[in-house]
């Protein structure tokens, strides 16, 4: 019944109003995936040595981008900039704020205190709580699997940038070795890097058959297998926008 009224309460809290009278629920949808990571993770025996609060964790998993939607209310962001780099350790103060304000009604004190502790320590490296480390874990997994490149289309769209960038941007990571840092830097546990590594090779396939699609090349290869006679490429992207141009931008945002 507790799980039940926080989930609720978050749902209500964390959904987005729209202009055509329904709800905005990227952010929400996203806390509650990490919840659900969160506490398969506090399940896994490998990791059951941390004597997990799980309600502190479910709370704290729920609320950790709260956040976001504080600043949204405040008119610092759009609806499509939530989620579009990392978490601040403000935004981390004003989500365990909103959960002790509105979530301590339905928890015990002590389950409140560490909840709000895990947020606030979450972004950390050294984080000492079990449920903070459990945190920062699910949500890194979270980040760096397929839900991504939803991250990237939605800002983008947002932007008003062509799709092509998104695929720009991918490539641009991959030869700088950006995401080989992330997997070294942004998980505590082999077990989660292993998933990780397996959810950026998941990515990278999509995103190579979205680069080939944009790009018509197996048509290309088909023509050229067919002897036909290739027409010349077109001076613009598979987007329309002239080759190159916004490439250069820079992207002050999540992986």
């Amino acid at each position: 019944m507790q799980s039940e009224r926080l989930l609720s309460l978050a749902r209500r809290l964390l959904a987005i109003p729209t202009d055509n009278n329904t709800a905005d629920t990227w952010l929400c949808e996203h806390s509650e995936r990490v919840q659900r990571l969160a506490l398969h993770l506090a399940s896994l025996p490998a990791l059951r040595h941390l004597n997990v609060d799980r309600g502190a964790l479910e709370a704290a998993a729920l609320f950790h981008d709260a956040g976001w939607v504080v600043e949204y209310h405040q008119g610092k962001w759009k609806r499509w900039q939530l989620l579009s780099r990392p978490t601040s350790d403000i935004q981390r103060e004003l989500g365990a704020a909103l959960l002790k304000e509105e979530g301590a009604p339905l928890l015990p004190p002590q389950t409140t205190r560490l909840a709000c502790e895990a947020i606030r320590q979450c972004n950390s490296r050294h984080a000492r709580s079990a449920e903070a480390q459990l945190l920062a874990e699910a949500e890194a997994l979270d980040e760096v699997s397929t839900l991504h490149i939803l991250r990237q289309f939605r800002l983008y769209q947002g932007e008003g940038r062509p799709i092509q960038q998104l695929v720009d941007t991918w490539k641009r990571q991959r030869e700088y070795r950006f995401w080989d840092s992330r997997l070294a830097d942004g998980f505590r546990f082999e077990l989660t890097r292993e998933l990780a590594r397996r959810r950026l090779a998941d990515v990278d396939a999509f995103l190579g058959s979205l680069a080939r699609d944009l790009g018509g090349t197996d048509l290309r290869g088909a023509l050229d297998a067919s002897g036909a006679v290739t027409p010349p490429a077109d001076a613009s992207d598979a987007s329309g926008t002239p080759a190159g141009a916004g490439s250069e931008r820079h992207d002050q945002r999540r992986p």
